[in-house]
C-alpha cells in the first residue's frame, strides 16, 4: 500500500510517496517538488528511487527523515551550490 506525505524543505513544498514491497524484494519512494523546481537530488523536480527491502517496513516519519537527510547531504555539493547562485542571478546569455 502506497503512503503519501507532504514536507517542506528549505522553503520548497515536496510530495513523498512510499511503497514498501513495491516488488517483492524492492521498496520504492518518489520525491516530487510540488512546482517541479529542481532539488539537490534531481534537476527535474522528480526522483524515483528503489531500495531495500527494509525490514521492518519503514514508517512514513522515517521516510521523511531519510529524504530530508538525503536532500541536506546533496545540498552541500558544489553542483547544488552553483545552481542556487545562478538561479538567484539574472543571466544575459
Amino acid at each position: 500500500m502506497t503512503e503519501i506525505s507532504n514536507i517542506t524543505w528549505e522553503g520548497r513544498d515536496i510530495r513523498l510517496s512510499y511503497t514498501p514491497r513495491w516488488c517483492t524484494q524492492i521498496d520504492h519512494v518518489e520525491v516530487e517538488s510540488i512546482d517541479r523546481t529542481p532539488l539537490p537530488i534531481t534537476e527535474t523536480g522528480y526522483k524515483s528511487h528503489f531500495f531495500g527491502p527494509v525490514d521492518p517496513i519503514m514508517s512514513m516519519d522515517e521516510i521523511e527523515r531519510m529524504v530530508i537527510a538525503w536532500l541536506d547531504s546533496e545540498a552541500t555539493k558544489p553542483a547544488w551550490q552553483d545552481y542556487l547562485l545562478t538561479s538567484q542571478q539574472l543571466s544575459l546569455f
